[in-house]
């Protein structure tokens, strides 16, 4: 019975009552102690990862039932999912050229009225650039500042939910708002990304398909979400869904184009 290694509480045992850290002995040393504790994290990581993700496709709106229900440690944190799946999504739909949404060259590709193209023109010639280098930077600029304003994604579409579910905490928003986005970068690496792989990230029949299919699917996910967790009966759930997903369309637009305005103002 010594003091605790982590904490300092005195009389720790073999695990410290205080806060549960297990104390140091011989057989940390041993080969077999660490290949059982590396074993049993990726058993343990694993198993939360196949968990989380299946409750959060086939169960819309269970995982933000069972974080206010206190059982948390059974998956993996909201935020760390919502931020984990962003990543993954960004990275896709960055690094591969045929399917780079976030990049200027794409941008220009839906602005039929050369408003952008025209605005990369007289940056870059006030900075004496090229309009190619002036857009290289401006796409690692645009990068920093959408992935920086992601909390502001949450915030947002809880606010939409705060409108519509006023009567609910605004936490419970959050936490909801960060499964839906979540949800969201799912749909989007399995059901666009592909097809933008093969057939490239332009305006066109594919682009509204894809378009189609992905909304049906959010706009479905998000009726049975909010059936699960706000209980209101199915007209107004219905009515409340349609107008849901506006409102996180609008905050995507809003974050999307203020990153991309902030770049081209702060780009030098």
């Amino acid at each position: 019975m010594t003091a605790c290694t982590n904490c300092g509480a005195e009389a720790a045992d073999v695990y410290c009552a205080r806060c549960g850290e297990q104390q140091p002995g011989h057989h940390d040393l041993s080969v077999g102690h660490v290949a059982h504790e590396v074993f049993h994290e990726l058993v343990h990581v694993d198993s939360k990862l196949f968990t989380t993700l299946r409750d959060l496709l086939i169960k819309p709106g269970f995982l933000t039932e069972e974080y206010f229900a206190g059982r948390k440690s059974r998956y993996i944190a909201p935020l760390r999912l919502f931020l984990t799946l962003f990543a993954l999504q960004f990275l896709a739909f960055t690094i591969y050229a045929p399917a780079a949404l976030y990049k200027v060259s794409s941008m220009k590709r839906f602005d039929k009225a050369g408003a952008l193209t025209t605005l990369i023109e007289r940056r870059s010639h006030k900075l004496h650039l090229t309009a190619e280098e002036f857009e290289e930077r401006l796409d690692e600029r645009w990068h920093k500042n959408y992935s920086l304003l992601q909390l502001v994604n949450i915030l947002g579409v809880a606010i939409v939910l705060k409108v519509l579910h006023h009567r609910r905490y605004l936490a419970e928003h959050l936490v909801f708002a960060a499964h839906l986005l979540a949800f969201s970068y799912i749909v989007a690496l399995v059901v666009d990304w592909p097809a933008y792989a093969i057939a490239g990230f332009r305006p066109g029949p594919l682009h509204q398909a894809v378009q189609a299919i992905t909304i049906g699917i959010q706009l479905i996910y998000l009726f049975f979400a909010q059936r699960r967790f706000y209980g209101d009966d199915p007209a107004l759930t219905a009515f409340k869904t349609v107008l849901l997903w506006g409102g996180r369309f609008l905050v995507t637009v809003i974050l999307i184009a203020g990153s991309l305005i902030a770049a081209l103002l702060m780009t030098h």
